[in-house]
């Protein structure tokens, strides 16, 4: 959908860039909100653990040793990647910021808006892709901690007489299922994510779609 410069006449937006800005601003919003409070939690996990194990302590509940073992194990596999989520974090939301601010700007048409959304649906694609991979790992060495650790805490809050046979083998793999499930729909949601990117990135490039742009 091109456009051709009649002159007075007032430029009309394709309806593929409101759906491109639409989407930037949709995507950088949810991605602030989300963005935020991961890195919030990535960076204060140490401190949560140590609250939480310390209200546990106190504790006499049954299972209450095998909680906490399951939030050390947890919070240490967390700790382990914040070498890569937190800077990765704090690159994501600087990207989401880009995407909500190029979008609103790109709805009006503004050259320095155009810029902003594509170099945000640039950044977007290699900060996402390259995310995902110490996520996916994080989450797999969560799996089998909690897969083990899981039918533990069950058998200490009850009689272990009163467990139903296989109990403890369904319980792992029902929470290996679960957990295999959240990774392939987090892959799936990145692919469809950098379709979406890519398409973004290749309609902003045309010399038609530039040439919509005003200076300003």
């Amino acid at each position: 959908m091109g456009y051709q410069d009649n002159s007075g006449l007032p430029k009309q937006r394709p309806q593929w860039i409101t759906t491109i800005c639409i989407l930037a601003i949709v995507f950088g919003a949810v991605g602030l909100l989300s963005g935020g409070i991961g890195l919030v939690s990535q960076l204060f996990a140490s401190r949560l653990q140590s609250a939480v194990v310390n209200f546990q302590q106190s504790s006499n509940l049954p299972g209450a040793e095998f909680q906490r073992e399951a939030l050390t194990r947890t919070m240490a596999i967390a700790t382990k990647y914040n070498f890569a989520l937190i800077p990765l974090g704090i690159a994501k939301i600087g990207v989401e910021a880009l995407l909500l601010a190029g979008g609103i700007l790109s709805l009006k048409l503004k050259v320095k808006g155009r810029s902003l959304l594509l170099a945000a649906l640039v950044g977007a694609l290699i900060v996402e892709s390259t995310l995902i991979v110490p996520r996916i790992m994080q989450q797999r060495e969560t799996q089998a901690a909690m897969a083990d650790l899981m039918p533990k805490v069950m058998a200490a809050g009850q009689s272990s007489d009163s467990l139903p046979p296989g109990l403890n083998t369904g319980m792992s793999s029902m929470y290996a299922g679960m957990a295999t499930v959240a990774i392939y729909s987090a892959i799936a949601w990145l692919l469809v994510k950098i379709v979406i990117y890519l398409i973004g990135i290749n309609y902003l490039r045309k010399p038609q779609t530039v040439a919509l742009f005003d200076n300003g």
